[in-house]
């Protein structure tokens, strides 16, 4: 074997063996969060995501979370500021880490429907894309929420990077959320989805 041939292997290695281990730490990702099942699809510049999760809280406290989101503190969120309110709508101001260490605003308008139990929300002004998103409660048992969580996002401008950075991406706002209603919960536990229900 010369040596330009082995360098080509190494690389190949290197490559698959990566690839794996983020295979691996998405999978592990999905499972501590607690979410049953995920699938992320797209059409061109539009992307849905549907998502089922359990929560062991029971559902009028994990609706109560949903409504006063600005309570919460997940990974990746510095501040989250009140911009305007009603009975039944809130409009948000985050600051998520960004790329480099820097800070990314982002606004997002939430809309509550108690007697259905469901919250919807959507970004506001945003340049980059436009999401809508729903969270479903249904009480699973007495003490447990199952969400349902339906979102639709259409990239504003072509980003030249794989699908799967964009899965992982969608992927990681729908769990910081989850982990964001756990941390005001006070949940500690680790829900562990059913073998086979989920799609990494």
């Amino acid at each position: 074997m010369n040596k330009a041939y082995k360098a080509v292997v190494a690389i190949i290695i290197v490559v698959v063996a990566g690839y794996a281990g983020w295979r691996i730490y998405q999978a592990r990702l999905i499972q501590k969060a607690g979410i049953l099942s995920e699938k992320i699809s797209h059409d061109g510049n539009l992307w849905t995501a549907d998502y089922t999760a359990r929560i062991a809280a029971p559902e009028p406290s994990v609706y109560g979370a949903l409504q006063n989101i600005e309570k919460s503190s997940a990974p990746g969120v510095r501040n989250i500021k009140v911009l305007s309110q009603s009975e039944n709508s809130k409009t948000l101001e985050m600051d998520l880490d960004g790329f480099a260490g820097q800070t990314v605003a982002m606004e997002l308008a939430f809309t509550y429907d108690p007697a259905t139990q469901r919250v919807s929300y959507r970004t506001v002004n945003n340049p980059m894309f436009d999401s809508h998103a729903t969270y479903q409660l249904a009480a699973d048992g007495g003490s447990e929420t199952l969400v349902t969580y339906h979102a639709t996002t259409k990239m504003l401008q072509s980003l030249p990077v794989p699908d799967s950075i964009i899965k992982s991406v969608i992927r990681n706002i729908f769990v910081s959320q989850l982990d964001g209603l756990k941390n005001t919960l006070h949940i500690t536990a680790v829900d562990t989805p059913d073998d086979g229900d989920e799609e990494p």
